[in-house]
């Protein structure tokens, strides 16, 4: 599963000095079955299902008032027994009912046993059976051992029109232990009928009992049930379609015609598969699944496996359909999926596999991109992983509204349906980017997660991080496989200001499954494991560099060896460890994959690796010391993110680190490539313990001769590192001379690792940095860029505090430094042939250049001339009709800001703004056009805007298109800060013919903008009691406006930062003597 993201955004909201990931969370499906004979006692009564927390057993012939129960056990003796979900007052977990008659009516109708295919057959029992002795209640988070389920058989019928549920299951059960109970899961289900068949008996529970917070159904028998005897469990249960997304849920979503419509379909991961069916919903107690869904008339089914048949079915004048499904391969619960609804699909083959995806009517011409990309993905996992896809079909499904970007069920993936719709057309290369990533992600899951998957959820990461494995086969033009380092900045970012929790993180209880930290369990897993991937390969090769492809390399050969090993079963982290090993002769292991990954996995935070040079006339030799990064801005980051100041971290931690380290000599006149090394750096607690390494003896004869040592090559690893003055001073004297002696990822992670050095007060001379940026004013490459953007946005919003008089003397030093790759970059997309033949550049793709282009173009609203002067000509261009380009929308934001921010404007500029917005026919979109709106700041000029608003409002204009009308008010809320009463005039004016409906429907952008004129008007008498008390009449029934709220805006000029301009700051030196 994934949380809807774009990496790209990693870097480009870092602008704003807020690093954000998509993140991406998950979620698997699985289905098997075999087609035993089942007994199963009729419905005799109807059942209360009620959405609630709390499961209670009741006997129909009884009478109690089950809300008024405070027992903890609830326990009946039954010929007859129910479990039903009722909503109960009371603080206990496990609830008993006392031995009293009890009668619940229920809302649900009975269910219509003429649909299900299972024979039906009254079991008989002599009620001297029954014991009347309350039994021992299971008290632990997990299942016990003793009962594993082999083979599930369901039944469905599921009525949209009633947002309702019935079905009938069978599940085949396997007794390790003599037992004489089973439990299982069930979350706000009706539970009827409850049996277990051998071949030679049926039995009944003479006692039910429920756990609320495990969702435990306890069945308890006077009989013992034996080991090594196949038993099959019957149960009835009937539920309510929630509106939630999880479970299985049912979604509405508007037609092209205005018309509405609806569709259900589930969402399982983490432990939602109970609220569909009664289940053993754990990860390692994996089945086969057959299932047969029944719907009315006009809708279909699907499920994980393909349709082997489809029966009509004619039952009380309501014509249904029965879709009778294959037997699924083994699989979790979380991964079983279905899904009814009235959408339409396209579809084509991958070898013998149905490849389909499925979505609205409406939509379904905007999914081919789709279709052709799930399609070369197969085609690349298969000959990566050498694992053949195993089902005979695979389909994508477009969900109105689903709750995560994308989920992984086997067979049956559903996506966000925005997420997978591009009009080949009108799509742009960054629309494709975000398609091709997130199906690709679901598919490898398909492998990892779905083939082989984690014993329990604290091992998530081995779902996770082998899921985003990035590929250029779709779209080679993107560059996908190189964007791993924008998330991986981003994470350690988090990691270093104590924001990510550990990659393993226990916990007994899936339930919490959206309290963990996805970024940890996603992009640090994915960080970690590629470090390895890099590490095994260079090991493996005898230090060389390998030329061997991907699919053959050391690395991937395990993690087909383990695939295969562990197919359609589970595994902890250990296992794969074992996997990626070789060990010597004596069985010793060569590469200490478990220590290396325990110290990474089991703790959170990021290392850094010390690099000390020590010289004398003939040797040289280089220390390396280890502790963790902690950011000192750790404060400064939670007080801009508004987070609670925490104490200050400790760095205690150390790690056994994969080490690697590149060897660069001038010996034959020029800068050049020498070798590498790969040397363990032990987990030591003596923090004082330093290793030693000898560099390559200088040549008498050459006494010119310089040593450059780059830790960490290609940047693969999971930790920082910090160099020593002269090291620093002789790469950047050979950056300036021949900037390729180094690879760009090798450039872009020396300039970040000196940059975190100049923000963390961990550089010997920082001048010896500073001066070293000059270098690039001639680097060609697009992510060395955006990391120097990224660390002076750092520079300016963080540890400067985003002060005017700093940020100008930084636009000066990046003018300078910008303008030969502002040259090179443009504000319109090249053509290819012209970009390589300019550049030369490997890293040069479109999804780079999109993100610097981003950067670049965000320096000019930041007063940069280079960028600013730029704008103003594409403004000027615009206004007058000349404008001949095809900018993005991005593009078009930063050109109507700075036009109008830096513009001379007058009335004929807002004149032609609005007579924009009100086009149908306008080049520029609403959003762009309103930016530039936002920062009028003449008071006469923003009366004539509001004086149009008002007229619209008057004659009804355009007042359906929510999106624009957001858009207004968001405008008033940016012009509050500095006219909050203009704002609020026109907010009460306007209050009964516009604003107060949508107040009433909890609009939070309007309730947000009235708290915020209420907050900057506490400092004026003049106006402040006019407002609070307007604000008292309107907010009179809702109390949706709490005064007491404050509003708390990142200004970062305030003295609380404790970031005042210091003299002695050898930075704010340097800019003033050079700027």
């Amino acid at each position: 599963m994934k949380i809807k993201n774009n990496i790209l955004l990693g870097a480009i909201l870092f602008i704003s000095c807020i690093n954000k990931i998509n993140a991406n969370v998950i979620n698997e499906y699985w289905n098997n079955s075999n087609n035993n004979s089942t007994v199963v006692p009729k419905f005799d009564n109807e059942i209360t299902d009620v959405e609630s927390d709390v499961t209670v057993v009741v006997d129909i012939d009884m009478e109690s008032d089950i809300s008024d129960s405070d027992n903890e056990v609830i326990d009946i003796e039954s010929d007859a027994l129910e479990v039903v979900d009722v909503d109960m007052d009371t603080e206990s977990d496990i609830f008993e009912l006392s031995n009293e008659e009890s009668n619940i009516e229920t809302g649900i109708p009975k269910i219509n046993t003429d649909i299900f295919d299972i024979e039906t057959v009254i079991p008989e029992f002599d009620e001297g059976d029954i014991e009347t002795e309350t039994d021992m209640v299971y008290s632990d988070t997990r299942l016990p051992e003793n009962v594993i389920p082999v083979a599930y058989r369901l039944d469905f019928y599921t009525s949209i029109e009633n947002s309702t549920f019935d079905g009938k299951e069978e599940i085949d059960i396997e007794i390790l232990k003599d037992t004489n109970s089973i439990i299982f899961h069930s979350e706000n289900l009706s539970l009827s009928n409850i049996t277990i068949s051998n071949e030679n008996e049926v039995l009944k529970p003479n006692s039910i009992q429920f756990t609320k917070e495990s969702n435990f159904v306890t069945l308890n028998f006077n009989e013992t049930l034996k080991s090594e005897t196949n038993y099959t469990l019957h149960i009835q249960y009937s539920g309510k379609l929630n509106s939630n997304g999880i479970g299985y849920f049912i979604e509405e979503y508007n037609n092209k015609d205005g018309s509405q419509s609806r569709m259900a379909a589930t969402q399982f991961e983490a432990a939602d598969a109970r609220r569909a069916f009664p289940c053993f919903d754990e990860p390692q107690l994996k089945a086969t699944f057959q299932l047969n869904m029944t719907v009315n008339d006009g809708y279909n089914a699907l499920s994980n496996m393909n349709v082997v048949e489809i029966k009509e079915i004619e039952n009380s004048h309501l014509k249904q359909k029965k879709y009778i499904f294959a037997n699924s391969v083994k699989m979790s619960t979380y991964l079983v999926a279905f899904m009814v609804s009235k959408f339409q699909s396209i579809s084509d083959k991958y070898n013998d596999i149905d490849v389909s995806i499925y979505v609205i009517p409406d939509q379904i011409e905007d999914v081919k991109y789709s279709l052709k990309v799930a399609i070369k993905l197969l085609e690349f996992y298969e000959n990566l992983l050498k694992i053949p896809y195993p089902l005979p079909k695979l389909d994508l499904v477009g969900v109105p509204n689903l709750v995560f970007g994308g989920m992984e069920n086997w067979g049956l993936i559903n996506f966000r349906s925005e997420s997978i719709l591009l009009n080949e057309e009108t799509g742009t290369d960054i629309d494709k980017y975000g398609v091709v990533t997130l199906i690709a992600h679901e598919i490898a899951h398909q492998w990892f997660g779905n083939i082989v998957t984690m014993k329990w959820w604290d091992d998530l990461w081995l779902n996770e991080g082998f899921a985003n494995i990035a590929t250029d086969a779709v779209e080679p033009e993107l560059g996908i496989t190189n964007n791993w380092y924008y998330e991986k900045y981003t994470i350690i970012v988090k990691d270093a200001n104590d924001i990510l929790s550990s990659v393993y993180n226990y916990n007994l209880n899936p339930k919490y499954f959206n309290q963990w930290d996805t970024s940890s369990l996603y992009n640090k897993g994915e960080s970690i494991i590629r470090m390895m991937e890099f590490w095994l390969n260079k090991m493996n090769d005898n230090h060389s560099i390998s030329t061997t492809s991907i699919e053959e390399n050391y690395f991937y050969k395990r993690i087909h060896e383990y695939l295969d090993l562990y197919k359609y079963n589970n595994v902890d982290g250990q296992q794969l460890y074992e996997m990626l090993e070789s060990y010597d002769e004596n069985g010793q292991p060569l590469y200490h994959v478990s220590e290396i990954m325990e110290s990474f996995i089991k703790q959170k935070g990021i290392p850094i690796v010390m690099m000390e040079r020590i010289s004398n006339d003939h040797d040289q030799t280089i220390t390396l010391s280890q502790e963790q990064f902690v950011s000192l801005d750790i404060e400064l980051y939670k007080i801009y993110n508004n987070e609670q100041k925490d104490t200050m971290i400790k760095g205690n931690s150390t790690w056994v680190i994969p080490y690697s380290y590149s060897i660069y000599s001038n010996s034959t006149g020029k800068p050049e490539f020498l070798e590498s090394h790969y040397i363990t750096l032990e987990d030591n607690d003596d923090r004082k313990s330093k290793t030693t390494i000898s560099l390559p003896t200088k040549d008498d004869e050459a006494t010119n001769t310089k040593i450059f040592i780059k830790g960490n090559e290609d940047q693969k690893g999971y930790y920082l590192v910090q160099y020593d003055d002269e090291s620093i001073q002789v790469a950047c004297e050979w950056l300036k001379s021949d900037l390729n002696f180094m690879s760009y990822i090798n450039r872009a992670g020396f300039i970040s690792d000196i940059f975190n050095q100049l923000l963390e007060d961990r550089a010997e001379n920082p001048t010896t940095i500073l001066n070293c940026l000059d270098y690039l004013k001639n680097e060609k490459s697009t992510i060395v860029w955006i990391k120097v953007l990224e660390y002076f946005n750092t520079l300016m919003y963080i540890k400067y505090g985003n002060k005017m008089e700093m940020n100008k003397l930084f636009m000066k030093f990046l003018s300078d430094l910008t303008k030969n790759i502002f040259e090179d970059i443009g504000w319109v997309e090249k053509e290819k042939e012209d970009i390589e033949k300019k550049s030369g550049i490997e890293d040069n793709t479109i999804i780079n250049r999109y993100i610097l282009r981003q950067f670049l173009m965000n320096l000019g609203n930041n007063d940069e001339e280079n960028n600013r002067a730029k704008a103003l000509y594409y403004y000027n261009e615009i206004k007058n009709g000349t404008y001949s380009e095809n900018f993005d929308k991005y593009i078009l934001i930063n050109i109507f800001e700075t036009g109008i921010k830096y513009g001379n404007i007058d009335e004929s500029d807002i004149d032609f703004i609005l007579n924009e917005l009100d086009s149908e026919t306008s080049k520029f979109d609403k959003y762009s056009l309103m930016s530039g709106l936002k920062l009028v700041s003449d008071a006469s000029l923003r009366i004539k805007v509001l004086e149009k608003f008002s007229k619209d409002i008057e004659a009804d204009f355009n007042l359906n298109d929510v999106e624009y009308q957001n858009l207004k008010i968001d405008l008033l809320t940016n012009w509050a800060s500095e006219d909050y009463y203009l704002c609020f005039t026109f907010v009460r004016d306007h209050w009964n013919d516009y604003f107060k409906e949508q107040y009433l429907n909890d609009n939070y952008s309007l309730i947000y903008l009235i708290k915020n004129i209420y907050s900057k008007s506490k400092s004026d008498d003049e106006h402040s009691q006019e407002i609070a008390s307007w604000i008292d009449m309107i907010d009179e029934k809702g109390k949706k406006i709490n005064l007491e709220d404050e509003i708390i805006e990142n200004d970062h000029n305030n003295d609380n930062l404790e970031n005042e301009e210091n003299d002695d700051d050898p930075i704010i030196l340097w800019l003033k003597e050079h700027y």
